[in-house]
């Protein structure tokens, strides 16, 4: 079952799960689980604007609109990984070895590289990219209420 094509709520009860089940799992798990879980949700062109960054949504507003932009899905990663208590992350725009533009979720300076091809997490490395940008998450991580 897709908890993203279903009602509000059961996304936020699905999101919730994720992250109770992950707790106690090991970090390559828990970033390969909530990759898999972000890479279910429907996927739009346009949503947010990284220029926007200091006004993208809430976790909960995120699960709310249920519209992902590369950015969107990556900043649902974010929460996630946040909220389970990871702090090394970063959030980067990067151009893949098929100069496709990728927005990318970086764990553990970048030992895991989230939001690119699915099941792919452990298998990326950075170097296989040419990052073009990096964000501050700050913003995002205070809309958790964990900093």
């Amino acid at each position: 079952m897709n908890a993203f094509q279903l009602e509000f709520y059961t996304r936020l009860r699905a999101w919730n799960n994720l992250r109770t089940e992950l707790i106690h799992l090991p970090l390559h798990e828990k970033c390969t689980e909530v990759d898999k879980f972000w890479q279910q949700c429907p996927a739009t062109t346009h949503y947010l604007h990284p220029v926007d960054i200091d006004s993208w949504p809430d976790p909960w507003q995120l699960l709310d609109d249920n519209m992902y932009c590369p950015y969107a899905r990556a900043l649902g990663m974010i929460y996630t990984l946040v909220m389970l208590g990871i702090s090394d992350i970063d959030l980067v725009d990067a151009t893949d070895h098929n100069s496709i533009d990728v927005v990318l979720v970086l764990v553990d300076r970048a030992k895991y590289v989230l939001n690119y091809w699915p099941h792919t997490v452990v298998n990326n490395k950075l170097g296989d990219f040419t990052i073009t940008k990096k964000y501050n998450i700050i913003p995002i991580i205070q809309k958790t209420g964990t900093l």
